[in-house]
């Protein structure tokens, strides 16, 4: 098997599994109780915390564990909700951003909640800060824009956005859920306010995510409890996050190894489709671009290549998992393609663990698909 699927979601680390099954045998009180057995799995997610505030230098209760990514963006709109309740509130996104959080956008839109900019990308994919100078209105309180598109690859300018927020007085979002593990983001808070993690892109477990905060101080917390400093109600899974930390750790101390990886693959792949002269476009082929490779062929569809290459026990995808029963046009794709190509798209995104065997081999089997054309 060759898995090329990892913007959907990874594979657990041995060590994650193992931290998992040991602490929710061993640490299974509720760490809200009042006991010591409560006590010690409490004083347990305050050891994981740490390894989240040491890497992004930001207090412990502005780190709030969630159920993934999705939860994650969720919760800083109904933050923004709760912070600036009774005042107009108006927002700036784009159309290219994660469904859960472009249709969580849409539903408070329609529910007259907040108003909305949505911001289309340049050409290239990039968010200008003419667009965002253009789209600031005068109650305008958060600019949410992801790091990393799960489809196409392309980064955002976090650095601009920033300095464009902090110039406008504006909270800064981003959806860190891709980027997290492919960039180095140690100093992501000298431009952030916050940003929304999952645990399952970086070889964790599904169902523990996070939202994390700058300077949580600053915010209303939505409830009274102590629990996750009042930013979200439930009881927390020491399990699951003390894993969490575990594959985060992973990263941290492998990070030199697992970014050359990427980097070194990437560039491989899309050399050996220019040697072999495939006819698939990269979308970004910049070679210092992320572990997701957007491909694009006019010689056949992304279905047909997907199906082709499933055949052969190597698994891709046509288009971001949380889009996978759709059909139409890419919105990812939108500002980069006339919609009546995206139906050639599709998507290989490498992990720390492939190959440069499992690269030649899909070569070679994308090159062996274009010549049959049969499945």
């Amino acid at each position: 098997m060759i898995y090329l699927d990892h913007a959907a979601t990874t594979k657990p680390l041995p060590i994650v599994l193992k931290t998992y099954q040991d602490v929710a045998k061993q640490y299974f009180a509720n760490p809200a109780s009042p006991h010591h057995v409560g006590e010690v799995a409490d004083d347990l997610i305050s050891q994981a915390k740490t390894i989240f505030t040491d890497y992004f230098h930001i207090p412990q209760d502005g780190i709030i564990f969630t159920s993934g990514g999705t939860e994650s963006n969720h919760l800083i709109l109904d933050l923004v909700l709760h912070q600036f309740n009774g005042e107009p509130i108006h927002i700036i996104t784009s159309t290219v951003e994660h469904a859960s959080l472009y249709d969580k956008c849409q539903l408070l839109e329609q529910q007259g909640r907040l108003s909305v900019t949505y911001i289309t990308p340049a050409e290239n994919g990039q968010i200008t800060k003419q667009q965002l100078t253009k789209a600031v209105q005068p109650d305008t309180k958060l600019v949410t824009i992801q790091l990393i598109n799960s489809e196409t690859g392309i980064s955002q300018d976090s650095e601009m956005i920033g300095d464009f927020c902090k110039d406008h007085q504006l909270l800064f979002h981003t959806d860190a859920v891709q980027a997290f593990g492919k960039q180095k983001l140690s100093s992501i808070f000298n431009y952030v306010d916050a940003l929304s993690l999952s645990a399952h892109k970086i070889h964790g477990l599904k169902g523990v995510g996070a939202l994390l905060l700058k300077q949580p101080k600053e915010w209303r917390a939505p409830f009274q409890s102590k629990t996750q400093a009042g930013f979200r109600q439930g009881t927390i899974d020491a399990g699951l996050i003390a894993s969490f930390a575990v594959c985060v750790n992973d990263y941290i101390t492998n990070k030199n190894k697992r970014l050359n990886t990427l980097s070194r693959l990437r560039h491989y792949f899309i050399s050996q489709l220019k040697h072999e002269q495939l006819p698939i476009e990269v979308i970004n082929s910049d070679e210092e671009g992320s572990h997701i490779i957007g491909c694009l062929s006019t010689a056949s569809y992304g279905d047909y290549f997907q199906q082709a290459l499933n055949r052969k026990q190597i698994y891709v995808s046509t288009r971001s998992a949380c889009h996978s029963n759709t059909i139409g046009a890419i919105r990812s794709l939108i500002p980069l393609y006339p919609t009546e190509q995206h139906q050639h798209y599709f998507r290989i995104s490498i992990g720390y663990f492939t190959t440069k065997s499992e690269i030649d081999a899909t070569i070679f089997a994308l090159k062996n698909s274009l010549e049959t054309r049969t499945l």
